[in-house]
């Protein structure tokens, strides 16, 4: 971009032009910044992930089938150990809840095929 300048007045005229340039581009710079900035704080990042996981169907149905699974063994631990504070009974409520979760979150994509052979059929 090369622009040839013949008299002062010119080359003056070109100065206050490309220092318009740089200002509006400084700003730009700094708009970007600020944008940047807003998009790495923690819940800004949170929250993207969140979006991620909601718009992808497999990782929301593991997520779903996780919980459900968590949930079942934590009920089922309070079931069965209540507020005990025999520490053999924690520890037996602890492994039920660890195997019950992972049993159903296994069994939860059974379940939902049967369902949806069962809904086929009918």
């Amino acid at each position: 971009m090369a622009i040839s300048v013949s008299s002062r007045k010119d080359l003056e005229t070109r100065i206050l032009e490309l220092e318009k340039i740089q200002a509006r581009q400084v700003l730009e710079l700094k708009r970007s910044a600020v944008d940047i900035v807003e998009s790495l704080t923690p819940a800004n990042i949170i929250k993207s992930a969140l979006t991620n996981v909601a718009q992808s169907p497999d990782i929301r149905t593991s997520v779903i089938n996780t919980a459900i699974g968590i949930g079942a063994g934590f009920l089922g631990n309070k079931l069965i150990v209540g507020k005990s504070s025999n520490i053999f009974k924690r520890i037996i409520g602890s492994t039920l809840q660890f195997g019950i979760a992972n049993f159903i979150r296994k069994k939860i994509p059974q379940i939902q095929e049967n369902h949806h052979l069962q809904e086929q059929e009918a």
